[in-house]
């Protein structure tokens, strides 16, 4: 199969999973009857799902048909990506087997999440449900509602099982179930031992010591808490709660890697992502990039290496810790950036030691800014000697670009798109060779093109600007590493279309 890999040197070559994937992927590597039903009564998302009589008639059953059904069932438990507030708050509720005049008293409760409604919520939860409450809590917790990186696909099963061939491509496997999001339970208090729930974590975790993977955790200071998770708290309530949950998880980290070493004797989380998107995406009225967390909360760099001063003293064997941003092709952002590499430095001098760069680019992306941004790589690792990584690679047509490829009378084909790109992962890579940078580990984001949350981006914004009527009329943006629609597409292509390659810029 062909692969869209960038040729630099490295050896360490990562991808993206998330845990809903590797729950799918799970299904597709059970082997016996035994490791398919006991993976149904380990996975929460699929809690009351099958009854003891399904588990009968698997016995009667072909295995491979077993494991589609398990598949599909777990897909149906997840609704579309772009469905309503009020149907994924009624799909989560349907299944912590609720009352249901209770369910319809927490949906009406429910109209937007802030600590009042939590609070309130869970206190209702607590007066009618006193002996059972807290798996109710667990279960909400470990419960996925939404759809995202497009895991519902009728189609998708076969897209899994030729991923699940590929795995040994990857050495690492990158998780974001470390988050403080995924991490940390809302309706617990604080200082409640069930604050922390590394449920998640732990299932991707096993998954790769199974496969003899190595994990990169993904992160622990994110973009997503500082805009969701902890809106509406107070600088003072933020700080506590993150302190306590830095020192959860490297508590967890330490723990797990004790025990589960890989066959080369290595642990199995050897990095992890300390802080990911501190620098907005956008500029503020000032015409300027800011560190998101001083400018919502006034929480300064000072004050997030006070938080994470426990993962610098407890640092486990043989774990990197990386700064992970996006769009660092932009000069202007990657100038804030190493400003707040360089603030994170003399506050806490060796906390980083790796700068990654998640290089989600798409084909408007020039060749010269990315050999600027490389130069800029190469000085800032000959002086401040720090690792280099590309730690969310993927190439993907925009949303402008998309267009070109759409509609009775596409400007530009399919086959013409996969050319281009082709051209343009050999042009990048040499771009990075020349550099002289020395890339520590490499990891790719979109790994085939039906399992691409570039894809739900662009139909979701197609959708909402009408310019689509269906997803389908976008069939991909062609941005993984492995291009699985290449030959379904061929006949997608509009044979009067001019010879000559045309350009997207």
């Amino acid at each position: 199969m062909e692969q869209y890999n960038l040729n630099v040197n490295t050896n360490n070559m990562g991808g993206y999973f998330s845990s809903e994937q590797l729950d799918l992927l799970s299904i597709i590597q059970c082997q016996t009857y035994e490791e398919i039903i006991s993976f149904i009564c380990l996975c929460k998302q699929l809690n009351g799902i099958f009854k003891k009589e399904d588990f009968q008639t698997f016995l009667t059953e072909d295995l491979e048909q077993i494991k589609r059904t398990v598949f599909e069932k777990y897909q149906d438990t997840l609704v579309p990506h772009n469905t309503d507030k009020s149907t994924i708050i009624d799909n989560t509720l349907k299944r912590l087997n609720l009352k249901e005049e209770d369910i319809q008293v927490i949906k009406r409760i429910y109209t937007d999440k802030n600590t009042e409604t939590i609070k309130y919520i869970k206190d209702y939860i607590k007066n009618r449900y006193p002996k059972n409450y807290q798996d109710i809590f667990k279960q909400v917790h470990r419960f996925i509602s939404l759809e995202r990186d497009q895991n519902k696909g009728k189609d998708l099963y076969d897209e899994f099982v030729f991923l699940n061939s590929q795995l040994s491509s990857f050495d690492t496997l990158l998780v974001g179930s470390g988050k403080p999001e995924v991490v940390i339970n809302e309706f617990f208090d604080n200082e409640e031992r069930e604050q922390f729930d590394f449920y998640f974590a732990k299932r991707d975790l096993d998954f790769a010591f199974k496969n003899n993977k190595h994990i990169r955790l993904h992160s622990l200071l994110t973009k997503g808490a500082a805009e969701n998770l902890f809106k509406g708290k107070s600088k003072e309530e933020i700080l506590k709660t993150l302190t306590a949950y830095v020192k959860a998880t490297i508590d967890f980290i330490n723990e797990y890697n004790s025990s589960h070493k890989l066959a080369d004797g290595t642990p199995v989380i050897n990095a992890v992502d300390l802080f990911n998107e501190i620098v907005s995406f956008d500029k503020n009225k000032q015409g300027q990039y800011e560190n998101i967390w001083e400018s919502n909360y006034g929480i300064t760099i000072n004050d997030i290496c006070n938080v994470f001063a426990y993962a610098k003293a407890h640092k486990p064997q043989g774990v990197s810790y990386l700064y992970n941003e996006p769009f660092l092709e932009d000069s202007e952002r990657r100038k804030k950036v190493f400003e707040v590499l360089q603030q994170i430095n003399a506050t806490s001098n060796g906390l980083i030691d790796t700068l990654g760069s998640q290089m989600h680019i798409t084909f408007r992306t020039s060749d010269e800014q990315i050999e600027e941004c490389f130069k800029d790589f190469k000085t800032l690792q000959d002086t401040q000697h720090l690792g280099i990584q590309i730690t969310e690679f993927d190439l993907s047509l925009s949303e402008n670009e998309t267009l070109k490829t759409i509609g009775d009378n596409p400007k530009i084909s399919y086959e013409d798109i996969y050319a281009m790109k082709r051209d343009r992962i050999a042009s990048i890579s040499s771009i990075i060779n020349n550099s002289g940078v020395r890339l520590n580990g490499i990891s790719y984001w979109s790994l085939t093109d039906n399992i691409d949350c570039n894809l739900e981006r662009v139909r979701t914004n197609l959708l909402n600007k009408r310019i689509i009527k269906n997803i389908n009329e976008v069939p991909t943006v062609c941005g993984g590493l492995f291009p699985t629609s290449k030959e379904y597409l061929k006949s997608y292509n509009n044979p009067n279309l001019q010879t000559d390659t045309p350009k997207l810029n």
